[in-house]
């Protein structure tokens, strides 16, 4: 599987991707896939079943996604220009206490790592990537959004996050670059954008390996 990853033999379905319904101050977000079929396997299976194996090979997918991101357009659009001057930070959103004891660990760091290294190996004209780094907080307790539907998403991290005092100077007028591993509601990764918002950054996007389809409302 790993290999296969790392070969991109997966088709990609690279894109910017929005929920339905989109969450107040969801940032602009890039995936590489789609959350079905092998990709939702391996995914599952690296981050609840313990198959740290396959970090590199998801670490493929995240950097695609990561570059599309910091070039701030879906692959195959016309070229803009991106967000000018300065360092981006690459933040990891935060895992409740509960998902990192019943793991024994940050899988997404650790991916994230991989990520920036491969993006560090390419040939990309950019701004300089600092992270991972560990921005955001929780400031009070968070259940685990597995099994959560959107609205229970929502209210579970409504208002959760904060960026912490030892990089609050970092993300004042700065770049973030959110990290995740899936979006399904988009409710986490507009938590995340509305706190760095909040501490001053001044441009928020996000990058994800997949994103969970989802159908419009009636």
């Amino acid at each position: 599987c790993s290999a296969a990853l790392a070969r991109s033999a997966l088709a990609p379905d690279r894109r910017l991707v929005a929920p339905d319904p989109l969450p107040p101050a969801f940032p602009d977000c890039f995936a590489w896939g789609q959350y079905t079929g092998p990709l939702r396997a391996g995914i599952r299976s690296w981050k609840d079943g313990g198959r740290r194996d396959l970090d590199r090979g998801l670490a493929v997918l995240l950097a695609a996604a990561m570059a599309d991101a910091l070039r701030g357009r879906a692959p195959g659009a016309p070229a803009g220009s991106g967000s000018p001057g300065g360092p981006v930070l690459i933040v990891t959103v935060p895992s409740s206490s509960r998902a990192v004891r019943l793991r024994g660990d940050r899988p997404l760091e650790r991916v994230t790592r991989h990520a920036l290294e491969r993006l560090a190996g390419v040939s990309m004209q950019g701004p300089r990537l600092l992270g991972p780094l560990e921005v955001l907080h929780h400031r009070r307790m968070v259940a685990d959004q597995a099994g959560l539907g959107a609205l229970g998403r929502s209210a579970n991290l409504e208002s959760s996050m904060e960026v912490g005092r030892r990089t609050a100077a970092l993300v004042r007028g700065g770049r973030c670059l959110i990290v995740d591993d899936v979006v399904t509601t988009g409710s986490t990764l507009a938590e995340g954008a509305r706190a760095l918002r909040a501490a001053g950054a001044i441009d928020v996007r996000a990058a994800v390996i997949a994103a969970t389809p989802r159908h419009p409302g009636p």
